[in-house]
């Protein structure tokens, strides 16, 4: 049996596309992602990290219609609305497609949440978790993994709000790659039992709202932050895709509270690239629908 996985940025940057068109870039909605575990060219699991704002719009960009018919879990990294506002409409989508039988009925769509951030998503979306049903709570712990299908799932706690946490995705022989989801951030460096989990990433999603590091004031991590506090050093990153070693992609960006303002993705990176070149050849900024493939 044969098993791929793929991870694709369905989007990649800070808040919803219209406030980023004055740069004159199309740049999608607020950051989401999407883990697929094909076995023998059959999709066998389908994980979406956050529902926020632009996420539907994001799927239909980039996954057929059958994506509906595949089994999906949903993972929520906080309680703040930008990354869970199409949650109950996604959910609806998903509950209400029937197989052969007209009266087939799907079971309430997963979401895996700590019990803070599910407070959150209860007073926004209770409809779907009472009479609605289609939603289902799983309750995460930080630093307890879970395992779906082929993924092992480590919650790791960050304090960008309450009950906030990244994860560490693990898969293959051996739990031989990770994925990183390192959005939202805000304090750097992590704890060290922390940074264990994430070192040596096959490949890292980490926060850059800013260029600037302001977290006191926007709540977020920045790029100085990253590199001034050790952290991507601390991570041990590679890139080498003949590996599937795919190093570090910014996502999360705005630059709305820098002196400058917002940059295109190419200034973004060419600048990170004459201010640290160091680093330059492992972290790269993220595309808008870019799809990494792992081998398990």
């Amino acid at each position: 049996m044969r098993s791929q996985v793929l991870y694709r940025q369905i989007n990649k940057d800070y808040a919803y596309w219209t406030e980023k068109r004055r740069i004159g870039q199309e740049r999608g909605g607020n950051t989401a992602g999407l883990l697929t575990c094909r076995e023998d060219g059959q999709v066998k699991r389908n994980i979406l990290i956050d529902a926020g704002l632009g996420t539907l719009e994001g799927l239909a960009d980039f996954c057929d219609d059958s994506f509906w018919d595949q089994p999906l879990a949903v993972f929520i990294t906080h309680g703040h609305i930008d990354h869970h506002a199409e949650l109950m409409v996604l959910s609806e989508i998903y509950c209400t497609r029937r197989g052969k039988n007209i009266y087939d009925v799907r079971p309430p769509l997963p979401v895996f949440c700590t019990p803070e951030t599910q407070r959150h998503l209860f007073n926004v979306h209770r409809w779907g978790y009472t009479g609605g049903r289609t939603l289902r709570h799983n309750e995460l712990t930080p630093g307890v993994p879970v395992s779906i299908d082929i993924f092992t799932v480590t919650p790791l706690a960050v304090d960008h709000f309450e009950g906030a946490v990244i994860f560490a995705i693990e898969f293959g022989r051996q739990k031989s790659h990770k994925i990183v989801i390192g959005w939202d951030l805000k304090t750097l460096p992590l704890a060290p039992q922390a940074v264990e989990r994430l070192r040596r990433p096959s490949l890292a999603l980490l926060e850059a709202t800013t260029w600037t590091a302001m977290a006191e004031e926007t709540g977020h991590s920045s790029i100085e932050d990253l590199v001034v506090s050790g952290f991507l050093d601390q991570l041990h990153l590679q890139f080498d895709p003949a590996q599937e070693q795919y190093g570090a992609h910014l996502v999360h960006y705005s630059g709305w509270e820098d002196p400058w303002g917002m940059l295109t993705d190419v200034q973004l990176k060419e600048k990170f690239d004459c201010a640290f070149p160091a680093l330059a050849g492992v972290v790269r900024v993220a595309e808008r629908g870019h799809q990494w493939h792992f081998h398990g």
